[in-house]
């Protein structure tokens, strides 16, 4: 059986005392006992409380006793969407009231003796209707606070979804760049050994120069992940433009630059850097070609850039990898467009725009 509230019976002492203060007769408290008991038992019976103070009254009881448990009833009515069977209750006892005088089952007072009784009654709906009020208001600011605790967390986990991806993308670049820098190194390495062994070192320097270099960035994205101090190195720009395509092995890269000389915000020129780096580790790794040609222009609204190699490419596959997939990730996250795909004369083509205006 569900368990019902202590306060029926809280009301049953408050009528009982009452009762006993306005010298109800012995007969008259089982009544007085009734409503706490319908309310103990089916609270939503508004009604029947009603009955019972009407019962109470033509049988010559006094009003005053039989209040708390009819407003409570009126009250629990109102506040569980049963408005029509609380307001009707006290019409009814309203009408009885006036009905009783009629009936000559009591005499009648002064106008305003009358009139209280029926304000009484109005009363009552109102404080009825008060607290239903403030109940739904009440719930009403509680979802509010419940949507807003959700939002709050679905906005932390995509900015915690949004940062995963970004140091996937950071990693993935810096590791892609510099295994490949080094896989390429070591080969020419193993070509010289035996024929000329002593070109082998600038190799070996170039492997060791390539692997600090990628220890370094990995070091400084990882950083990030463990405090919020600033990183041990800064993030690479568009005047390192030149370090990295002079740093492409087997590659010959020209690089040109044009447009208008405005600053770039950091997170459009960190994208721009990672974008031709994947681009031109694309074409080491998948392609034949030995030359690339890269052209970044800076225009009022946009940062055009172009990495193009003349292929053709050394390996088919279906569908991106993640290095091509990073690039379209890095611009949409800049609200920025890629046109990227192979060309008809059998080269490959990496055009992507990043908006200027607006970027953080």
């Amino acid at each position: 059986m569900r368990h019902r509230r202590p306060w029926p019976i809280m009301l049953a002492v408050i009528q009982v005392i009452a009762g006993a203060l306005a010298h109800v007769e012995p007969w008259g408290f089982p009544l007085l006992l009734a409503g706490p008991a319908i309310l103990l038992l089916a609270p939503k019976r508004v009604g029947f409380v009603a009955a019972v103070t009407f019962a109470g009254i033509a049988l010559g009881l006094p009003l005053g006793p039989f209040v708390p448990s009819t407003l409570v009833a009126v009250i629990y009515a109102v506040t569980h969407d049963r408005r029509i069977a609380a307001w009707s209750s006290l019409a009814g006892l309203s009408v009885g009231w006036l009905g009783l005088g009629l009936l000559h089952f009591r005499a009648f007072g002064t106008f305003w003796e009358e009139a209280r009784w029926i304000a009484y009654a109005v009363l009552a709906g109102a404080i009825a209707e008060f607290a239903d009020n403030r109940r739904r208001r009440i719930g009403a600011f509680r979802q509010l606070r419940i949507e807003e605790r959700r939002r709050r967390e679905e906005e932390q986990a995509r900015r915690e979804e949004q940062e995963r991806l970004r140091i996937a993308r950071e990693l993935h670049d810096v590791l892609a760049h510099s295994l490949s820098l080094i896989t390429v190194r070591a080969s020419v390495a193993l070509e010289l050994i035996d024929t000329h062994p002593a070109e082998v070192r600038s190799a070996l320097v170039a492997i060791k120069q390539a692997s600090k270099s990628g220890l370094d960035e990995v070091r400084t994205v990882l950083h990030g992940l463990r405090s919020d101090e600033a990183p041990l190195a800064p993030a690479p720009d568009l005047s390192q433009l030149g370090d990295l395509v002079r740093s492409m092995p087997g590659l010959e890269v020209t690089l040109t630059l044009s447009g208008s000389a405005s600053d770039v915000a950091a997170g459009t020129q960190l994208a721009a850097y990672r974008i031709v780096q994947e681009a031109l580790t694309n074409v080491i790794r998948h392609s034949a070609a030995r030359t690339a040609e890269v052209h970044v222009h800076q225009s009022s609204w946009a940062l055009l850039i172009g990495v193009h190699d003349a292929g053709p490419a050394l390996v088919h596959t279906d569908g991106d990898g993640s290095g091509l997939t990073g690039i379209r990730e890095r611009a949409a996250a800049l609200g920025g467009t890629t046109e990227i795909g192979p060309d008809p004369a059998g080269g490959f083509t990496v055009f992507v725009a990043l908006p200027l205006r607006g970027t953080p």
